[in-house]
């Protein structure tokens, strides 16, 4: 056997099995962070959709109506979520679907507000 040939099966053969498997394992570990991440985030952006359905929805009560502070609070909570908004697609990768997870998370806290909220006399 030629010495070159020994170099590549001996040497250059396991290096490079051994950078695969090893790159391999980085990429998998990489990705499954990643979805990890992107699901944590779409849940930030359900919470977050839902505490200014909420508010706004308590906003809207007779009693509260027209009340500054929480115009302020109402008013801050829409820039948080249109700030956190612009990082979506980055984060959404994973969850091309987030959309339409956020829109069902609305209705579902609709739904839960009309059960909740006493009729008006």
């Amino acid at each position: 056997m030629p010495l070159l040939e020994t170099i590549l099966i001996f040497v250059v053969l396991p290096l490079s099995i051994t950078l695969n498997v090893l790159m391999r394992w980085y990429i998998k570990t990489s990705i499954d962070r990643f979805r990890l991440i992107s699901e944590e985030v779409s849940e930030i952006f359900t919470m977050l959709d839902a505490y200014k359905e909420h508010l706004n929805s308590v906003y809207e009560m007779p009693t509260f109506y027209g009340d500054q502070t929480l115009q302020s609070l109402l008013d801050h909570s829409k820039e948080m979520v249109e700030y956190i908004k612009k990082y979506e697609e980055v984060y959404s990768f994973s969850q091309p679907d987030l959309e339409e997870q956020l829109l069902e998370a609305s209705l579902e806290f609709e739904e839960y507000e009309e059960k909740e909220t006493p009729p008006k006399e």
